[in-house]
C-alpha cells in the first residue's frame, strides 16, 4: 500500500489515523521491522512527515482470507479505461475490515471488473479503492482501474484538487446561513471509535450552505476541503447541528425510525489525466427524499438535471 502524506505529523500517528484498524503500538513495531518505510528509506516511529512524502506499507500487514467476487448491484454513472464513478448505496461497507470479508464494495468491484482490471497498490484488500464513504453514506465515489490511475487520483485527493459536496438533513436552524468551519480533528480521547474536534490533530475544513429550513430542521450542502474521517458529522455536531439519525454523534431525540445519518455525496468534480474536467451530480436516494418531504424541506433546492 502507498499513502501520500498530506500533513506534517509523526508517521506512526498519521498511519494510525488513516488506517484505524491497526493499533498505533503495532504500527511502531512494523516500522522497526522495516515493514513501513518513507520515500524508500527506513525511518523511526517518531519521524515527522512532510506533505507529499510517500509511505510504503508492506501488503502482508493487511492479509485477509481470499476475497470473493460477489454479484452485488452497482450503479455506475460513468467509466473509461482508467476509472469508474459509482453511486454507492446505503448499507455497503467500502472494503473488508476485521472479520468482514464479504458483502463489501470491493467484493462487488471484483465481480464486475475482476482483480486484474482494478488498482491494487492501495492494499491487497482494497482493489480499486481510492477514497471511502461511511457504510450508510450514499453517493458518488471514484474507483481506480489501474495503478497509474490510482496514483493520479490519490494525488488529486491529497492535494485537494477533487471537489466533493454533500447534502445532509440536520437538527436546528442556523444563525449564519453559510460559513467556513476550520479546526483540528483527531481520535476522541474518551472513545477511540469516534472522532472529535481537538486543540491539536489534523486540520479539517468544511464549508456549508443552508438550502432550506423549517422549524427545528435544515437541509444543508457541505463542501469538504479536507477529507477527515466522519468530518461532516463531527463538524455539524460541534456547531450544535448534528445529522438527523446519527446514532454516534447526534444525541437529539426525534420521532423517526432512523439509525443512521442522512448524508449523501451529491457532487464530484476533478480533472482527468488529460486535463478534461469530469463533473458529476447525483440526486439523493428515495429514503433521503422521503424524510425531506416529511419535514417539509424544499426538494426543488436539490434537483439534479
Amino acid at each position: 500500500m502507498i499513502l501520500i502524506a498530506d500533513d506534517t505529523i509523526r508517521v506512526d500517528k498519521y498511519i494510525s489515523d488513516e488506517l484505524d484498524e491497526i493499533p498505533r503500538e503495532k504500527i511502531k513495531d512494523f516500522i522497526k521491522d522495516k515493514l513501513i518505510i518513507v520515500n524508500e528509506n527506513q525511518i523511526k516511529p517518531s519521524f515527522k512527515l512532510k506533505e507529499g512524502d510517500e509511505i510504503f506499507i508492506d501488503d502482508s500487514l493487511f492479509e485477509v482470507p481470499e476475497l470473493i467476487a460477489e454479484d452485488i448491484p452497482l450503479d455506475v454513472v460513468y467509466e473509461n479505461d482508467d476509472l469508474a464513478v459509482i453511486n454507492k448505496q446505503k448499507n455497503l461497507i467500502v472494503h473488508p475490515a476485521g472479520s468482514i470479508v464479504t458483502g463489501t464494495l470491493v467484493n462487488a468491484l471484483l465481480f464486475k471488473y475482476g482483480y486484474e482490471n482494478l488498482s491494487h497498490i492501495g492494499g491487497e484488500d482494497r482493489p480499486g479503492i481510492v477514497h471511502r464513504l461511511d457504510k450508510d453514506t450514499t453517493g458518488l465515489m471514484v474507483i481506480a482501474k489501474n495503478n497509474d490511475s490510482y496514483r493520479y487520483l490519490k494525488n488529486l485527493f491529497e492535494t485537494r484538487k477533487v471537489r466533493k459536496e454533500y447534502l445532509a438533513i440536520v437538527f436546528g436552524n442556523f444563525r449564519e446561513k453559510s460559513a467556513r468551519i476550520e479546526n483540528f480533528m483527531g481520535r476522541d480521547p474518551h472513545n477511540r471509535r469516534k472522532m472529535a474536534v481537538l486543540n491539536s490533530g489534523r486540520k479539517a475544513i468544511s464549508e456549508y450552505e443552508v438550502l432550506s429550513e423549517v422549524e427545528g430542521f435544515s437541509l444543508v450542502r457541505v463542501h469538504i476541503i479536507t477529507g477527515r474521517t466522519h468530518q461532516i458529522r463531527v463538524h455539524m455536531t460541534d456547531i450544535n447541528h448534528p445529522l438527523l439519525g446519527d446514532p454516534v454523534y447526534g444525541n437529539f431525540k426525534h420521532k423517526f425510525n432512523l439509525d443512521h445519518p442522512l448524508l449523501h455525496c451529491t457532487y464530484l468534480a476533478f480533472e482527468d489525466k488529460n486535463g478534461e474536467k469530469l463533473e458529476f451530480n447525483q440526486a439523493p436516494p428515495e429514503e433521503f427524499m422521503k424524510y425531506l418531504n416529511i419535514l417539509g424541506l424544499d426538494e426543488d433546492k436539490i434537483k439534479v438535471e
